[in-house]
């Protein structure tokens, strides 16, 4: 039988588990882009009909063979020098990850 201290201290256990997992987001959040930096969606589909750039499907199929089981949370196409894409992942130990792939080639980075 479950006591209400046993409860208690379960709660807790996952509050403090939700924190730490809260500050490590915000940490890479703080690591944004600049607003700017990145294609609108039109300009994303634009830039991949005409071969400048891979379609971001192939950008997340690349990055879900190379960790298989993630789940994907976001794409974002960025404009740079060589444009990229940043695939956010959750993988299946919980870690939230940021990954780089090529924006020309689909090559993961």
């Amino acid at each position: 039988m479950i006591t209400r201290h046993t409860l208690l201290l379960a709660c807790i256990g996952a509050l403090a588990a939700a924190d730490a997992r809260a500050s490590d987001l915000q940490e890479v959040s703080s690591q944004a882009f600049d607003p700017r930096s990145r294609y609108s969606a039109d300009e994303a589909r634009g830039q991949s009909q005409t071969g400048q750039i891979v379609p971001a499907r192939v950008a997340i199929d690349n990055v879900r063979r190379r960790y298989p089981g993630a789940q994907v949370l976001d794409v974002e196409l960025v404009r740079s020098g060589n444009p990229f894409y940043i695939v956010k992942i959750l993988t299946q130990e919980g870690r939230r990850i940021d990954v780089r792939v090529d924006g020309r080639t689909g090559r993961v980075m």
